[in-house]
């Protein structure tokens, strides 16, 4: 049996509240061997062992965790007596962290091991909870992936196994809350890509060299703007006093108003701070052909918030506008 280790962050998975209902519960409130000792098939999927990385709701996720949690996958990995990585992990941010291991992890220093996250969309004192389920299927999607030397970063929920950099959150309350947005729009569950040891240059997976976080302890500061009818364009030039890049999430295909592009170019000339252009909108690419105030980023596949992540991360290596977006370019989905 393969060795699978299991790390806990907290989560609705680890939620608790009072018994039979699905709300008006405390995520990370529940300790992981307790949530692993109430799943007794486990223990015939592979042979388990469990660490609490730490007990939060999701939401309060940080850079600093982030590091932290990548460089201690990153030890267990290069173990060889560990076969396969599950991170228990709430789902509102998730797919953020997903995307951020899928760009820090070095799959030729980790020995194609796969790394899997999962979680609950009720929590474990619910009537009918979803976590059991999720993380058994994670545990296994492991330890079947583990023999064919896949080092993609995967969620695994509802059954499905979705890539780190196509999936997202796309309902706030059904249990079935992820797909992976290379689907076409009609279609919103696909099956899992082919790892990239399988399919050389897949445009699907990672090409962009891993991010060096050895010597990090946290990522500069992005912000995330929401453009709506008659936003306030002071919004953007509030934040980029107190932002070294700045991602907006514009209407249609990453478009705003003429005072918000204003203000962008302003952020761009005068304060020459890197600003990516994503969009609100699920589905759809943003192109450099496209944008509104030159010198911007096009964020191509990635919606705002992991537009966001893989700024901050390009940010420890360049401010040149070219460089990053020759790297959203290559890691588009």
């Amino acid at each position: 049996m393969k060795n699978i280790v299991i790390l806990a962050t907290g989560g609705t998975i680890a939620g608790a509240g009072e018994q039979g209902k699905d709300i008006g519960y405390k995520s990370g409130s529940i300790k992981a061997q307790t949530l692993i000792d109430a799943i007794p098939e486990l223990k015939n999927v592979a042979n388990i062992c469990v660490e609490q990385f730490c007990n939060i709701n999701s939401d309060d996720i940080t850079s600093e965790i982030w590091i932290v949690l990548a460089k201690r996958i990153q030890e267990l990995l290069l173990r060889k007596d560990v076969d396969g990585i599950v991170v228990m992990h709430g789902t509102d941010t998730m797919e953020e962290t997903a995307f951020f291991l899928s760009l820090v992890l070095n799959a030729a220093e980790t020995a194609a091991k796969p790394v899997i996250l999962t979680g609950s969309m009720r929590p474990a004192t619910a009537a009918e909870p979803d976590g059991p389920a999720n993380l058994l299927f994670a545990v296994k999607s492991a330890a079947d992936l583990s023999e064919k030397n896949d080092a993609t970063i995967y969620v695994a929920f509802a059954g499905k196994l979705m890539n780190a950099r196509s999936v997202q959150k796309i309902h706030a309350n059904d249990l079935d809350a992820f797909a992976e947005l290379s689907c076409p729009p009609h279609e919103l569950s696909c099956p899992p890509e082919p790892a990239l040891s399988e399919v050389e240059g897949s445009g699907h997976l990672p090409l962009v060299k891993s991010f060096d976080i050895s010597n990090l302890r946290e990522l500069p500061r992005v912000s995330v703007l929401y453009f709506n009818a008659d936003a306030d364009a002071e919004l953007v030039r509030f934040a980029a006093e107190r932002s070294v890049g700045l991602v907006i999430a514009g209407a249609g295909a990453g478009e705003f108003s003429r005072e918000w592009a204003d203000a962008i170019a302003d952020a761009v000339a005068e304060k020459n701070i890197p600003v990516v252009i994503s969009t609100r909108i699920n589905r759809g690419r943003i192109v450099p052909e496209q944008l509104l105030v030159p010198g911007t980023i096009a964020a191509y596949d990635l919606p705002p918030a992991k537009a966001a992540v893989l700024l901050r991360l390009a940010l420890t290596v360049t401010n040149d506008p070219v460089k990053i977006q020759e790297m959203f370019e290559i890691s588009s989905t």
